[in-house]
């Protein structure tokens, strides 16, 4: 089994969960991701699932990474992650170099230039990763912290060192690196490595 995978494979899926309680009276609400309400970032996570389901299946792009936030419901986004993680499963997926074109809101495409799978997919992991928790806490859920869920942000935070190198971070949107406590889980060490500011207690 492919870690990256297994992880994206779980936050993909806790996605739509996190979605189904999602209404329209929620949209406007503030996410810890400061450029979107959390309706534009539903918006976002849905459709990047999509947009990575649709590079795997071989689209060549540009494909959009975002949908209206009418449609960025929680089946939408468990069949996108249904597709997408059958795409990263097959075989030579994570071997190949991929060419096809994402497109970011503000006209930003990923990627860039041609990129390996095992990089694109570290690339998925922690932007799906760091949202599923700015979801959560946009919301006023309490964090997932689950064994699947820990295991997932583990796997994040080991894709998160590899993507954000330096002159990566501030391009790529996330802010500096906060110190986690000593006791931190493994969410709250991602959650830190990605700029997110600690949950206030209680």
């Amino acid at each position: 089994m492919d870690p990256t995978v297994d992880a994206l494979e779980v936050v993909l899926a806790r996605l739509a969960d996190v979605l189904d309680r999602v209404g329209p009276q929620d949209r406007s609400r503030p996410t810890p991701c400061s450029d979107w309400a959390l309706g534009a970032l539903a918006g976002h996570v849905v459709g990047s699932t999509d947009a990575f389901a649709a590079v795997l299946a071989g689209d060549p792009g540009p494909v959009p990474a975002r949908v209206p936030e009418a449609e960025a419901t929680g089946p939408r986004q468990r069949d996108a992650a249904l597709r997408c993680v059958a795409g990263w499963r097959a075989p030579g997926a994570r071997e190949r170099t991929y060419v096809e074109v994402i497109e970011l809101d503000g006209g930003v495409r990923i990627p860039p230039i041609p990129v390996d799978g095992a990089l694109l997919a570290d690339i998925q992991l922690l932007d799906a990763g760091v949202h599923l928790h700015d979801l959560t806490r946009a919301l006023g859920l309490p964090d997932l912290d689950d064994d699947a869920v820990q295991a997932a942000a583990r796997a994040g935070l080991a894709s998160a060192r590899r993507v954000l190198q330096p002159g990566i971070r501030e391009l790529a949107g996330f802010g500096a690196p906060h110190e986690p406590p000593a006791d931190a889980t493994d969410v709250e060490s991602l959650l830190a490595f990605a700029g997110r500011a600690p949950r206030a207690p209680g």
